[in-house]
């Protein structure tokens, strides 16, 4: 390689260096915080502040591109959980399951920090009716903690086979609507999540102790 060529790739190598620097240096970055749900994405409980960080060429730059976001928990049956820093994720697909807000109000030029409030997401659910799965409250969405399902003991099917072993709501709600029923409180259980009345085994000591345990993972 001739020294003149050498020189040339050299000098243009030395500006391209320092401009790479320069942009990294004139770079201006802007912390803010979101909320972070952590593990527990059905309740408020184990939710967190996390610091974030946006980048522009200026400061009002980054300021604009700081977002948080958070599940659109106003939609039934939201599979979509994630929450924390930046706009929502491509896997969202569009504002539907995922809603974005912006971390600095740039009408009012303030921090809008953990704009991204959580909300308890809401659920359909099913009952037994019998031996049918019915959808309960005419489809409207419920809270995990509405959800209750209620059936009649297995003793208390087998001596009494041509009565409704279950449906939706609690056993104190479905022995107020019909009080005529000749079963008692003490012949029924509640359970507390979809179909959890299952018509095959309902309430056998087996299902007892695995309602038990779930509700205490998940609540």
């Amino acid at each position: 390689m001739k020294l003149s060529t050498w020189l040339v790739k050299y000098t243009v190598g030395v500006i391209m260096s320092q401009l790479v620097n320069y942009a990294v240096v004139g770079e201006e970055h802007w912390t803010f915080t979101c909320i972070n749900q952590g593990t527990d994405v059905t309740s408020d409980s184990s939710a967190t502040n996390v610091k974030c960080k946006s980048s522009g060429s200026t400061e009002e730059d980054a300021k604009s591109a700081a977002f948080c976001h958070r599940p659109n928990n106003k939609v039934p049956d939201n599979d979509f959980t994630d929450i924390g820093c930046g706009k929502c994720p491509e896997e969202s697909h569009n504002t539907t399951t995922c809603l974005s807000c912006s971390a600095w109000n740039t009408t009012t030029s303030t921090d809008n920090s953990n704009c991204n409030v959580w909300e308890p997401p809401i659920f359909t659910y099913n009952c037994y009716h019998g031996d049918v799965s019915v959808l309960c409250d005419n489809g409207t969405a419920v809270r995990r903690g509405d959800i209750h399902c209620w059936g009649l003991t297995h003793t208390y099917q087998h001596n009494n086979p041509d009565k409704i072993s279950g449906g939706c709501g609690t056993c104190e709600e479905a022995l107020t609507a019909d009080p005529a029923q000749s079963w008692d409180l003490e012949d029924c259980s509640t359970c507390n999540f979809d179909n959890c009345n299952s018509a095959t085994d309902a309430f056998s000591g087996l299902l007892t102790v695995f309602v038990v345990f779930w509700l205490h993972v998940l609540l």
